[in-house]
């Protein structure tokens, strides 16, 4: 899809697909975001782990965390995405990282409270070793905004630069949802488990 104004500031819109590769450069800051992600919540998952001791083993957890994130990225991401365009596209070029950063904390933020801390306590509570506590939320809050703040800072950034890559893309997008998959195997598989 491309639009009337093709550039602003020496900035290509994201609405529009790479003039070389074809791909949309919104779509691969989606993937950009879910990979980024993925990768950071595999790194933090000890610490969501330590919130519900004994609950849930490491690994999978991070699986169950990839699954999220990924839903995130494609669903609720991609329109935060939108946002953000709309919001930076007529800024100072050198305001315009500060937009997604901001609006990737934000919606990370809040995504990481409801859907992630969401799961945990369900399945916590369903084994009777209770919710998780007002101090270990507002750290997965703060987390759940460095990571999104992360993460969109380098969808902007690297946004446009991956999508003249259509074959890395790919891949890169391939992978986010077979991890999705795996996430949500794991899920099914502790749902299950705590029926």
């Amino acid at each position: 899809m491309t639009t009337n104004h093709t550039k602003q500031g020496g900035r290509r819109s994201t609405i529009e697909a790479h003039r070389e590769s074809g791909v949309p450069i919104m779509l691969t800051q989606a993937i950009i975001v879910a990979c980024t992600l993925c990768f950071c919540e595999l790194l933090c998952s000890p610490l969501y782990v330590s919130f519900a001791p004994r609950v849930f083993p490491i690994l999978p957890w991070a699986l169950v965390a990839m699954l999220l994130a990924v839903m995130f990225s494609y669903v609720v991401g991609f329109a935060l995405l939108w946002c953000a365009e709309s919001f930076a596209y007529r800024m100072k070029r050198k305001l315009q990282p500060v937009v997604y950063a901001v609006t990737g904390a934000i919606g990370f933020g809040v995504w990481t409270v409801w859907a992630v801390l969401g799961i945990m306590n369900m399945i916590s509570g369903r084994l009777g070793m209770g919710t998780v506590s007002a101090d270990h939320t507002t750290i997965a809050a703060i987390n759940g905004a460095v990571l999104g703040l992360a993460s969109f800072f380098a969808a902007f950034t690297l946004g446009e630069r991956l999508a003249k890559h259509r074959t890395v893309v790919i891949v890169l997008g391939v992978v986010s949802v077979l991890l999705a998959v795996g996430g949500g195997y794991v899920l099914a598989a502790m749902m299950h488990a705590v029926a």
